[in-house]
C-alpha cells in the first residue's frame, strides 16, 4: 500500500509523464458495472487503488484526465452499498473500515477543495449517499454510522437543493429521541397531533415559505427508495410535524415537575450510542448551514433543538453532585466539560453576531450551566473555576459598548451569574469567592495602560468603564456588606491618588458606581462615600471661583460631574437609605453641605448660588421627606433649615409667583410667626422661573418637611 501512495505522490507532480501509470492504478480500482450489481463485494487491492487515486486528485485535482475523477464518482456512488458487510474483503474488520473512510473522505474533501468543478461533481451524490447512511437499517447500521461519523470530520460538498431534505432526516432519525426529544415524545404521544404528509410533501408548518422549499420535488422518489432499500422504509414526514414547541423546566401549568422528571430518567437512561448519534447529527448540521441555506421555518427547528440540548446539560451538571468530589477522574471530567463550555461561550462574545437574539440566547445558556457546574465543587475545584471564569467576564466587559443606552443581554447574564455564584457560595466557600472578586476587581481598575496607547483620543477602555458598573450591580444585587468593604476603597482610592482623581469619565462611572454602594446603607462605606462626595462637590465651586488658565477651558467631564453626576449620586443615597440613624445623619450632612455651598457662592458671586444649590435640592427633598417637622427639633439643625431657606430666597430658587388663585390644598409655608405651620402658598418674585422645574418641586416639598423656623 506504501508504495502504491508514493507512487500516486510521483504521478501527482507529473500527471503527464506517469500517464500510463495512471492508467494502470485506474484499471485496478473496482469496475464501475461490478459496484452498481446487487451485492458488489471489492477487495483490498482495489480499494488500495481507490484510495491511491483519491491521493492523487487531492495533490493534482486539475488535472485534465478524466478517468481518475470518474474512478473516485464511481465509487462515491457505491458507499450505500459499503454500508453492508458483505461489501468489503472478509479480513475487514471495523478498524480497517473506519481507516479507509477517513482516508478516502480526507482525500476527496481536499479535492473538492482546489477543484470547484470537481466538487460540484461530487455534490451532485453527496446528498444521496448521506441520506442512505442516515436511513440504513437493512445493513449493518453500524458500519454506516462509522461512515457518518468520519463524514462529519471530512464534509464533502452537497447540492443547495439538498440541504433541506438533509436537515430534516437528521432531525428525524438522530434527534427525536433523548435529551432533545421535544414534550410530545416524552409523553409518548408524539404521533397523536402531527398531521402526517402523505405526498411526500413537507406542510407549511402555520408559516408561508415558497414551494420550492417543499419536499416533494422529483429527487424526493429516489431517497425514498433508497430509504426503503437501503433500511427498513421509513415514515417520511416533517420533523416540523413531529416536533412541536420544546418544553421547558416549568410549563407554568403545574406539568413543570413531571416533564422535569421525565427528561431526568430520559437522560440517566440514554444509550451510548443515542449520545453518539446525537454528536454526529449536531457535527453534519453544523457543516450543511455552513455549506447550504435552508429554510427559516427549519433553521427555527433546528435553533430549538440546539437550545433545548444546551438545557439539558443543567441537568447533567445535577448529576455533578453524586461524583466524588475527591475523585481525579470526575475534576478532570469536570474540569473539560467547563473549558469547552467557556470556549462555547467566548465565540459567542466574539461572534459578529453577539448582538443577534439567538446568539444572546445561546450565551445565557451556557452561563446557566458553568454557574451550576461552579456551584456544584467545593474548595480547590471552585477556585480553579472561578479563575477560568473571570477572562469571559472582563471579555464581556471589553466587548460591550459602555456609551450604548440600550440594555445588553449578555452583560446582564453575566451580572447574573456571578451574583448566583456568590450567593451560593457565600456562605461555605468564602475563600475562593472573596479571591475571585478581589482579583476581578483588580483588573477592571487597572490602568490597562490606555494612557500609553497610541490614539488617546479613544478615551478609557470600555474594559473599565463596564466592569465599574458590574462590580456596582453585583453589590446591589447580592447586598453583602463584606463585598463592599472589599471593592469601594479600591475604588475611593482610585478617585482620591489615582486615574480618576482628575476630571474624566472614569471619575464619572466610579463616583456612580460609590454612590450606588452607599445607598445599600451600610454605615462604613455609608459615611467613607459622602464624605467623599461632599469634598468632590465643595472643589467644583472652588474651582468655579478660580478662572482657568487662558487659553484653556474646563473639562466638559467637571461640570457633567457637578450638574449631574454627584447630584444624581446624592439623591440615590437618599432614596436608599433605611436605617433612621443614617438618614438622620444625611440629612443633617446635605443640609450642612448646602449651607456651605450658599456661604461660599454668595461670598463670590451671589448670582452663580442657584447654579450650585440648585442641584443639590431634589436630594434635599428627598431626605427631608420622612421628617416630622412638628416634633422636636436639634437647635442646630434648624439653623441649616433657616440657612437653606435664606439662600432659597437670595438665589432666586423658590417657587414662581402664581398666575390664578392660591389652591384649594395649600402648600404650608416655611415661616410661621405663630410658630405653627401656616397655608399661605410659597411665592417668590414676580417673573418666569429661570431654573430647572425639579429644583422647583424640590423646595414645595421641602416646605411640606420643613419646621417652624421662628418659635
Amino acid at each position: 500500500m506504501e508504495a502504491l501512495l508514493e507512487l500516486s505522490d510521483l504521478i501527482a507532480q507529473n500527471p503527464s509523464a506517469f500517464y500510463e501509470k495512471l492508467s494502470w492504478i485506474c484499471s485496478r480500482c473496482p469496475p464501475s458495472d461490478a459496484l452498481l450489481s446487487d451485492s458488489p463485494r471489492v477487495s483490498r487491492s482495489q480499494l488500495n487503488a481507490v484510495l491511491a487515486i483519491a491521493r492523487f486528485l487531492s495533490k493534482s485535482a486539475d488535472s485534465v484526465e478524466p478517468r481518475p475523477k470518474a474512478v473516485v464518482l464511481e465509487f462515491i456512488r457505491s458507499i450505500p452499498s459499503s454500508f453492508n458487510q458483505s461489501f468489503w474483503p472478509p479480513t475487514y474488520g471495523n478498524d480497517s473500515i473506519t481507516s479507509f473512510y477517513t482516508d478516502f473522505l480526507g482525500y476527496v474533501s481536499k479535492a473538492t477543495e482546489i477543484t470547484p468543478d470537481f466538487s460540484a461533481e461530487v455534490a451532485v451524490y453527496t446528498g444521496e449517499v448521506v441520506a442512505s447512511a442516515i436511513s440504513s437499517g437493512g445493513g449493518d447500521s453500524g458500519i454506516s454510522r462509522v461512515f457518518l461519523m468520519v463524514f462529519s470530520k471530512n464534509f464533502l460538498p452537497i447540492m443547495p437543493s439538498d440541504a433541506n431534505k438533509l436537515v430534516d432526516m437528521v432531525i428525524e432519525r438522530y434527534l427525536m429521541t433523548g435529551s432533545c426529544a421535544p414534550r410530545e415524545h416524552l409523553q409518548g404521544n408524539s404521533d397523536s397531533s402531527a398531521p402526517h404528509s402523505t405526498d411526500g410533501s413537507i406542510p407549511q408548518n402555520g408559516g408561508s415559505h415558497d414551494s420550492g422549499s417543499r419536499v416533494g420535488d422529483d429527487n424526493i422518489s429516489s431517497w425514498k427508495s433508497s430509504a426503503t432499500s437501503y433500511g427498513s422504509g421509513i415514515l417520511w414526514k416533517s420533523s416540523a410535524d413531529q416536533l412541536g414547541p420544546m418544553f421547558g423546566f416549568n410549563d407554568g401549568g403545574g406539568g413543570g415537575e413531571i416533564l422535569l422528571k421525565q427528561q431526568v430518567s430520559g437522560f440517566e437512561e440514554e444509550s451510548l450510542e443515542s449520545l453518539e448519534k446525537q454528536a454526529i447529527a449536531f457535527e453534519l448540521l453544523a457543516h450543511i448551514l455552513d455549506k447550504a441555506r435552508i429554510d427559516s421555518w427549519l433553521w427555527d427547528q433546528v435553533r430549538s433543538i440546539a437550545k433545548k440540548q444546551l438545557q439539558s446539560l443543567l441537568i447533567f451538571v445535577k448529576s455533578l453532585g453524586s461524583l466524588d468530589s475527591e475523585g481525579k477522574v470526575a475534576k478532570k471530567l469536570v474540569f473539560e466539560t467547563f473549558a469547552l463550555l467557556m470556549d462555547a461561550a467566548e465565540a459567542c462574545i466574539l461572534s459578529i453576531w453577539r448582538k443577534l437574539r439567538v446568539c444572546e440566547e445561546l450565551f445565557s445558556c451556557l452561563l446557566a450551566v458553568l454557574g451550576k457546574i461552579a456551584v456544584a465543587w467545593k474548595g480547590q475545584p471552585l477556585r480553579v473555576l472561578l479563575i477560568r471564569l473571570k477572562p469571559l467576564v472582563l471579555t464581556v466587559c471589553a466587548q460591550t459598548d459602555p456609551y450604548d443606552s440600550s440594555p445588553n443581554s449578555m452583560f446582564e447574564t453575566v451580572s447574573k451569574t456571578m451574583c448566583g455564584i456568590i450567593e451560593a457560595c457565600w456562605t461555605k466557600e468564602r475563600a475562593p469567592v472573596d479571591t475571585f472578586i478581589m482579583g476581578l476587581t483588580a483588573s477592571i481598575r487597572g490602568r490597562n495602560d490606555y494612557e500609553e496607547q497610541e490614539n488617546k483620543e479613544k478615551g478609557v477602555p470600555p474594559l473599565q468603564l463596564n466592569g465599574i458598573r458590574l462590580l456596582a450591580n453585583l453589590n446591589v444585587a447580592v447586598k453583602k456588606s463584606e463585598i463592599v468593604d472589599m471593592i469601594l476603597p479600591l475604588f475611593i482610592e482610585s478617585l482620591e491618588e489615582g486615574d480618576a482623581s482628575s476630571p474624566c469619565l472614569l471619575r464619572l462611572q466610579f463616583l456612580d458606581a460609590i454612590s450606588r454602594m452607599a445607598s445599600l446603607g451600610f454605615e462604613k462605606s455609608y459615611r467613607e462615600t459622602v464624605v467623599l462626595m461632599t469634598r468632590s462637590y465643595l472643589s467644583k465651586l472652588s474651582n468655579a471661583a478660580s478662572p482657568p488658565p487662558e487659553g484653556s477651558a474646563p473639562a466638559p467631564e467637571a461640570t457633567t460631574e457637578r450638574l449631574e453626576t454627584l447630584p444624581a449620586g446624592f439623591l440615590l443615597v437618599a432614596k436608599g437609605l433605611a436605617s433612621s440613624k443614617l438618614r438622620s445623619d444625611y440629612r443633617y450632612r446635605l443640609l450642612s453641605l448646602c449651607s456651605d455651598v450658599g456661604l461660599a457662592a454668595d461670598s463670590r458671586n451671589a448670582r452663580s448660588g442657584a447654579d450650585f444649590l440648585g442641584p443639590l435640592l431634589p436630594a434635599v427633598a428627598e431626605i427631608c421627606s420622612d421628617f416630622s417637622p412638628t416634633g422636636d427639633v436639634e437647635p442646630s439643625l434648624l439653623k441649616l433649615f433657616r440657612n437653606l431657606w435664606f439662600y432659597v430666597a437670595l438665589f432666586g430658587l423658590a417657587p414662581p409667583i402664581q398666575n390664578s388663585s392660591v389652591p384649594s390644598k395649600a402648600i404650608s409655608t416655611t415661616v410661621s410667626i405663630a410658630g405653627s405651620v401656616g397655608t399661605t402658598a410659597i411665592q417668590a418674585v414676580s417673573g418666569p422661573y429661570m431654573w430647572d422645574k425639579q429644583w422647583s418641586s424640590a423646595v414645595q416639598l421641602i416646605s411640606q418637611g420643613t419646621p417652624p423656623l421662628v418659635s
